[in-house]
């Protein structure tokens, strides 16, 4: 029927005529995502085969027909589109730049060489799978979830435009994580043994280590966090820091200052009275400052990789080149939670939205229970701490 009324991704009746070679032409009318109708046609050894023919060119027509996408449309080209989507929300301060920078290297590294030419109608679940599955063999699980995740999101992207009819990453089979690993955190003793190094390191001292070490052990903030941190945001008379911003570099931006990704990021936090005494001693070094806690050599802000290259060399050799900056986040919890803290109140403590994260990867929102800070002051060794004078086992140069 030539003149019947089509809705978009419908189309009309089949119509069949034999070629001058022998062969079957089946014919019908699609009108596409656009509302535009066109005629379609394959061609068949038989009537059967020029109708199946059809069909698929149809199926891949509508699949992707949306958002000004056709059926050439590749798994590249879509990509381009969800990942300049995702600048936008990071301008517009609802995307962490460093989360999509790290969505743009695995596209780069892994998805586009393996799946970038491919039409959106060649994304069947099959396909993905068997992607997913080969990116686990050659590099690892993380990478391999990463894959399917930034994969899903590229496809999702596409069905919210109707360039797909589903999103295939759906359908592919989960993934076994490999066995988890406790936490691993530094005990009483392994505590006092990395001050000390650190306290003794030359290297240490110039870059500023010792301080900053303590900082995050008696508070258990990012490094991040930490090195963000500046002194209005620091009440010595309460014995309380604001936590609002975090420091992070992004290829091609360079260092930037940006809010927590969750709203749990931002809080207030009772530190011990030992690091108190540690802010003290900073502060009088230089009371008129308004910039950073951990400044670098001018006054301005560290950068984060910086810290952790320097905090990688002083580890070498030393018995403790399993610490890394999260170490410390992870005794703070394992010591909350052996003085008998609440799991909701670590997870306050650390700037976790989802308690199940504190309790899965760290043990062993807001302003912060005093107990917490009280618990911490169990990492000190002193029997008689003062507000003035930073206890035994944390005390600089011990």
């Amino acid at each position: 029927m030539s003149g019947q009324r089509l809705d978009a991704g419908e189309h009309g009746d089949i119509h069949y005529r034999v070629k001058d070679t022998g062969r079957v032409a089946a014919t019908a009318y699609l009108r596409n995502a656009q509302g535009v109708r066109k005629r379609m046609e394959a061609t068949g050894g038989s009537k059967a085969a020029a109708r199946r023919l059809l069909l698929k060119k149809i199926e891949e027509a509508v699949g992707a027909g949306g958002a000004g996408y056709t059926r050439q449309t590749t798994f590249k080209d879509v990509a381009v589109d969800w990942l300049r989507s995702l600048d936008d929300l990071v301008a517009a301060g609802r995307r962490s730049p460093r989360t999509v920078s790290l969505y743009r290297h695995v596209l780069d590294r892994h998805l586009l060489p393996g799946l970038g030419a491919l039409r959106l109608s060649e994304l069947t679940a099959a396909r993905m799978d068997h992607f997913i599955r080969e990116r686990r063999q050659v590099a690892g699980y993380s990478v391999a979830k990463l894959c399917r995740s930034v994969a899903s999101g590229v496809c999702g992207f596409a069905v919210r435009r109707d360039a797909m009819r589903y999103n295939p990453v759906r359908d592919v089979e989960a993934l076994e994580s490999p066995s988890t690993r406790e936490a691993r955190a530094l005990n009483d003793e392994e505590t006092a043994a990395w001050l000390s190094i650190l306290d003794r390191s030359e290297l240490a001292q110039a870059v500023d280590l010792p301080d900053l070490v303590r900082f995050l052990l008696g508070t258990g903030c990012r490094i991040g966090e930490a090195l963000a941190l500046t002194w209005p945001n620091v009440d010595l008379e309460r014995h309380v820091v604001s936590i609002d911003a975090t420091l992070i570099r992004v290829q091609g931006q360079g260092l930037l200052m940006k809010r927590p990704k969750t709203k749990s990021g931002v809080r207030l936090l009772h530190v011990p009275l030992w690091l108190v005494a540690i802010l003290r001693e900073r502060r009088a070094r230089d009371p008129e400052s308004a910039g950073a806690v951990f400044a670098d050599s001018i006054g301005g802000h560290r950068d984060p990789n910086n810290v952790e290259r320097d905090h990688r060399r002083v580890r070498q050799g030393t018995g403790f080149e399993w610490v890394v900056p999260h170490t410390y986040r992870k005794t703070v919890a394992t010591m909350l939670d052996r003085q008998g803290m609440s799991a909701r109140t670590i997870a306050d403590q650390l700037g976790h939205a989802r308690i199940s994260m504190t309790q899965d990867v760290y043990m062993g929102r807001r302003a912060v229970d005093q107990a917490a800070a009280a618990a911490l002051e169990g990492l000190s060794a002193g029997p008689d701490d003062s507000d003035d004078e930073p206890p035994a086992l944390f005390a600089v140069g011990v």
